[in-house]
């Protein structure tokens, strides 16, 4: 099991973010999802929060709007309609 994961962040228009991370927690449809190393595969809708990448103590946070996750081997892909 890897210690990190490994963080993209994408919309129609550009890439947000790519960055190796602790922990996320990411705004879900029904609610808000923790995801940490070692993570079972997941595919879910987004819905509109604040997503909040942890990596070594350090908190970055993005405004997501819509779109779906993607977590799988370690891998966290965000593919939002709009992230700010």
């Amino acid at each position: 099991m890897a210690d990190v994961l490994e963080v993209e962040i994408a919309t129609p228009e550009k890439l947000v973010a790519r960055q190796q991370a602790d922990s996320v927690t990411i705004p879900g449809k029904d609610g808000y999802m923790g995801i940490l190393p070692g993570h079972a595969a997941l595919l879910s809708e987004l819905g509109d929060g604040t997503l909040e990448i942890v990596s070594g103590g350090r908190k970055e946070q993005h405004h997501i709007i819509g779109g779906y996750v993607e977590v799988r081997d370690n891998h966290v892909r965000v593919l939002a309609d709009r992230a700010e």
